[in-house]
C-alpha cells in the first residue's frame, strides 16, 4: 500500500495504481477508503472493464445501489454482453425486487457464459421466486466446477506475476487458474515458481497437473519423476506418478515405480493396492493376495482391496476363501452390488448351489442394476428357475 501510494504521486495519470490500492483496501472492507481511488482508475483508464466492475461491487456493498447500477451499465457499454456485468445489475434488480429484470439479466449471463456459476445460481433462486420450480432445477443442474465462483479477469493484476518473488503465491496463482479451467494461464506463473524455488516438489507437481491438462503427458510425467525424487516419501505424489503411467498403459514404467513406491512408503494401502493389481494381472497370485490383504486391513472401509482378493482367491481354486471375503463385506454393507454381482458371478461359474439364495438375497437387496439383471437371465437360462 504504501509503494502504491508512492507510485500515485509520481505518477499521477497512471491507472494501475489507484486501481491496485483500492483492491487491497477493497479486500480489508475499506470501501470508503477504496471508492474515490476506484473512481479516479475509472477516469482515468475509462475502457479498463474491470475497473467499473471492481467500482460497482464496492458501490452496491456500499448500498449504493443506483451508482453500482450505473457502474456495470458503464463495463456493459465497453463490454456487451459482459456475464459479471450482468450478474451486478441482476443483484441490483434483486435489491430494488425487481425479480423479472433480475430474471432476463441472468438468462442473458448464462447465455453469455453457460458455465457462469454465481448467475446459475442465482437464476435458480429468482426461478423459484417467480414461482417455477421446474427452471429452477434446471438451472441448478446446470451450475458447473461444483458452483466455484470465479473472478473477472484482470490484465493488470496479471502483468504483476511476473514481478512476484514469493513461490507460494505462484503456485496459489497456478492452481486458481487451473481450477478455473484455464490451464495455459497456469504456465507463467510456475515457470516463474520454479527459476525462485527448483527443489519445490509442490511446483513440479502442479506443474504436472497443468501439462497434463494441456494434453502434454510427456511433459507431466518428467515433472512427476521430478516431484518424486524431491520428496520420495511423499504418497499422494508418488500416487499422481502412478496414475499418469497407468493412464499411459506404460507397463514397465508403470511397476518400476509401483514397487519404488512401496518400499519408499510401506505403509501405504493405496501402493499396495497398486501393487496387487499389478501382480494379479501378471498372474503372480500369492503376491497379489499378500498386498490386497494388507489394503484390506489398513482400509476396511474401502471394499474395493477385498474384492480383488477374492478375485485372486477364485483364481487359485480358494473359492471358500473368496466366498469368505465376500459375506464379510456383505455384512458390512448388504447393499452392496458390486460385491453381489462378483459372488453371483462366482457361483454361477462354479455351479455352485447357493448361487440361487446368493441372487435372491442380491435382488432383495434394493433396485438392481443391469449387470445383476443380466446375471439373472444367466441363472434361469442355465437351471430353468426363477431365483425368487
Amino acid at each position: 500500500m504504501t509503494g502504491y501510494r508512492a507510485l500515485i504521486v509520481l505518477e499521477p495519470n497512471e491507472a494501475r495504481w489507484p486501481h491496485f490500492l483500492a483492491s487491497i483496501l477493497a479486500g480489508y472492507g475499506r470501501l470508503d477508503e477504496a471508492m474515490p481511488l476506484l473512481r479516479r482508475a475509472t477516469v482515468l483508464a475509462p475502457d479498463h472493464v474491470v475497473g467499473w466492475l471492481r467500482l460497482g461491487e464496492a458501490l452496491f456493498k456500499a448500498n449504493a445501489t443506483t451508482e453500482a447500477e450505473a457502474a456495470y451499465r458503464e463495463a456493459l457499454q465497453r463490454s456487451s454482453a459482459n456475464p459479471y456485468a450482468l450478474l451486478g445489475l441482476a443483484r441490483c434488480d434483486l435489491q430494488l425486487e425487481r425479480w423479472t429484470a433480475a430474471r432476463s439479466h441472468l438468462q442473458q449471463a448464462v447465455a453469455a457464459d453457460p458455465r457462469f456459476a454465481g448467475a446459475q445460481n442465482l437464476l435458480a433462486s429468482v426461478f423459484e421466486r417467480l414461482g417455477n420450480p421446474e427452471a429452477a432445477a434446471v438451472a441448478r443442474s446446470r451450475v458447473a466446477d461444483d458452483g466455484h465462483y470465479t473472478e473477472p479477469v484482470d490484465s493488470w493484476a496479471d502483468e504483476l506475476t511476473a514481478y512476484c518473488h514469493n513461490p507460494y503465491t505462484l503456485l496459489v496463482t497456478a492452481s486458481a487458474a487451473t481450477a478455473e479451467g484455464t490451464p495455459a494461464k497456469a504456465l507463467p506463473p510456475l515457470q516463474r515458481a520454479l527459476a525462485l524455488a527448483p527443489d519445490d516438489p509442490r511446483i513440479h507437481r502442479q506443474m504436472a497437473k497443468t501439462l497434463s491438462n494441456l494434453g502434454d503427458m510427456a511433459g507431466a510425467r518428467m515433472e512427476l519423476e521430478k516431484t518424486v525424487a524431491l520428496a520420495p516419501d511423499d504418497e499422494n505424489m508418488r500416487l499422481d506418478l502412478v496414475a499418469l503411467l497407468r493412464a499411459g498403459k506404460e507397463r514397465e514404467a508403470l511397476e518400476r515405480a509401483v514397487a519404488a513406491g512401496v518400499a519408499a512408503c510401506p505403509s501405504s494401502a493405496a501402493l499396495h493396492f497398486e501393487a496387487g493389481l499389478l501382480a494379479a494381472e501378471a498372474g503372480r497370485l500369492d503376491e497379489a493376495a499378500e498386498h490386497f490383504r494388507f489394503t484390506w486391513k489398513n482400509r476396511p472401509d474401502e471394499p474395493d482391496a477385498a474384492r480383488e482378493l477374492a478375485k485372486v482367491y477364485f483364481r487359485s481354486d480358494r473359492g471358500e476363501d473368496g466366498v469368505a471375503v465376500l459375506e464379510r463385506l456383505l455384512i458390512v454393507e448388504p447393499r452392496d452390488q458390486a460385491t453381489q454381482v462378483l459372488l453371483v458371478q462366482h457361483g454361477l461359474a462354479t455351479a455352485d448351489p447357493r448361487t440361487a439364495g446368493w441372487l435372491r438375497r442380491a435382488l432383495d437387496a434394493g433396485t438392481p442394476g443391469p449387470q445383476l439383471l443380466e446375471l439373472q437371465q444367466d441363472f434361469q437360462h442355465r437351471s430353468g428357475r426363477q431365483a425368487r
